[in-house]
This record gives C-alpha cells, structure tokens and sequence, in this order.
C-alpha cells in the first residue's frame, strides 16, 4: 500500500453550511480531483462521534469509529444493513470494510495526538484503500452541514486547515429544505440560517480569507469557471478537468435535489425557485429576519404588498414568543 505524506493528515478541508445550501455540489465537484481525497459520505464527526467519545481510550473511539464513520463500507443495494436506511442508493461494497478498517487502525496508532486523528484516519483510509494517496495528495476533505460552529476546534488541532463554507439565497435554501423537513416553519428556518450563516462570516473574520472561505452558491452555479477557478487557488491545488463533472467516490454524481431535478451538471436552474414556491409572506418573514446577512451577501429583496408586509412583520414580532410556546407544548 501507498504511504501517507507525513503532514497530509494535518491538511483537512472541511465544507462547512447550513443542509441544503449546495454543500454537496461542493463536494462532488471536488470528489475525483486527483490532489485530493474526499470522503462519499457526511461523518457528521463534530456533533455525533466527538460527544459520545469523551472519555474513551484509543481502541474503544476505534470501535465507536467503525460504527458511526466507516460503517457506510458495508452499505450494498443487495443486503442493506440498518445503517443505510435512508440510503438506498449507496453502494461501497467494492471497498470491504475490513480493508477500510485495518488501514483506519493502522494510521490510527501511528503517533496518536487527539480525536481528530480518528477522523483523519478513516478519511485516509478511504483514500488509500482506493489508491488514491500519492504524492500528489495534498488534502482529505469531509462535508458536514453545521461544521461551521467548530472552527475554533478545527484550527486548534489543525492549523493548516482549510473551510469552505458554501451559503445559498435562504428562500430557496428553505424552499428546498422544507421538502425534507416540512414541520420547519419560516420563522425556525430564518433563525436557524442565521446562526449558521453567521457563525460562517465570523469564522471568515476571525481565520481571514485564507483559511476560510465564503462561497455563494448563485456565484458557483451562475459563474462556475471563475468560481472554481477561485476555489482552486484557496486550496492550492491545480486546475483538473474533474472539476466539471460532479461525482461521488469516483462515480458520476445523481445530484442531491428535493425537486427530483435531472442533474446535469452545474446548473443554475434552482436559483431563485423561491419565487415559484414561497408565498411572498413566507419570503419577507425570512428577509426580515436576516436584513443585515441578505444584504451582506448581496441578495435582494422581494416587494411584497403593504397587506404581506404588515403580516410578515407581525409574525416576526412575535415569533420568540412563540418559539417558546412551541418548547414548551412538545
């Protein structure tokens, strides 16, 4: 088997943004770039493996990793497990989990330092299953929505990270959410964005634009050369054919839209579907409640009559009370 590069554990690239946001596209677009390795699947690390691995020595995180990080390498359309409820259609029984796992350990227990050695390990041992570490490799990559609000523990045990946080226009980043998710109200929704986008814009502040950069989904999809062209300067990698075709662990990507869209390809078609789908007091609810962030990324607003304004704005007004009636009746 290939050698890792000493330091290549130490070179994440983490997605950050709220679900829905075009984080996925992201990914895709990445996932056959031959620089880096990019793992299929969310690991959702930060909130799901690093609580319940306080505490934990080195074999028991081990075991937690192989049920909650690499356990998508026993996923098949033939015999699906548990696990991949949900999933139908991932398949990753060309890499056995037992290949995956003894090279996950391996790298695991060579010079141990903190948790984020876990996560780096499975994701390497992805790529060198795959054959995919050389060289050339100069990063791993993992997609999570909400990693953003772990940045200062990202770049604590790595400092040379990088993030990139991709932020969609959140009328349509509702109107395709709220597809999946359909108890989620505008005024859950809106705040819910905020904090995510928020956390993003601070974390670009904080980190500065070389460590942490703030991709518009309307930007990737509209002007997509000059984007990708951006991005592969962030990460120091070279410009690859690969860019233009999305996939998933080397396959072509089916795309990951809650319209039931045909993707092909980077497309601009979902942007601005809110105006087809949201009500315009549902849209001047989710304005409202992020004026100053809409403004800040450069999105405009809608015109709604003086009737849909008044009711919008009523319905932000007293929406923290309700917030809390909400809590407190479930």
């Amino acid at each position: 088997m290939t050698e890792f590069s000493p330091d290549l554990r130490d070179k994440p690239v983490f997605i950050c943004g709220h679900p829905k946001a075009g984080t996925s596209l992201v990914r895709a677009i990445l996932d056959s770039h031959p620089q880096l390795i990019v793992y299929p699947e969310e690991t959702v690390f930060f909130r799901r493996f690093l609580p319940q691995s306080v505490g934990l020595d080195l074999e028991a995180q081990l075991e937690l990793a192989e049920k909650t990080l690499i356990h998508i390498f026993e996923w098949n359309q033939d015999d699906p497990p548990p696990s991949q409820e949900g999933f139908p259609d991932r398949d990753y029984s060309s890499m056995t989990f037992v290949d995956v796992r003894r090279a996950m350990r391996e790298r695991a227990f060579d010079d141990y330092r903190h948790p984020g050695d876990i996560l780096s390990a499975a994701v390497l041992a992805y790529g060198r299953v795959r054959g995919q570490v050389g060289a050339e490799t100069l990063h791993w990559v993992e997609k999570s929505p909400y990693n953003e609000y772990f940045a200062e523990q990202i770049f604590t045990w790595w400092p040379e990270a990088r993030c990139i946080h991709v932020v969609r226009d959140p009328r349509d980043n509702y109107s395709s959410y709220r597809r999946k998710h359909p108890s989620w109200n505008p005024e859950f929704f809106a705040a819910n964005w905020r904090r995510s986008t928020q956390a993003g814009l601070q974390n670009a502040r904080r980190f500065g634009p070389e460590y942490y950069y703030f991709l518009r989904y309307e930007d990737l999809t509209g002007s997509p050369e000059v984007t990708l062209h951006r991005l592969v300067d962030f990460l120091h990698i070279d410009w690859h054919p690969s860019l233009a075709s999305p996939t998933r662990a080397g396959e072509d990507w089916a795309g990951n839209s809650m319209f039931a869209d045909q993707f092909q390809g980077i497309s601009a078609a979902p942007v601005e579907r809110w105006k087809q789908e949201l009500g315009a007091q549902d849209a001047r609810v989710i304005e409202l409640m992020n004026k100053t962030i809409l403004n800040d990324c450069d999105y405009s607003p809608s015109s709604p009559n003086l009737v849909q304004s008044l009711a919008a704005h009523s319905r932000v007004a007293t929406w923290p009370f309700r917030n809390r009636l909400r809590h407190v009746t479930q």
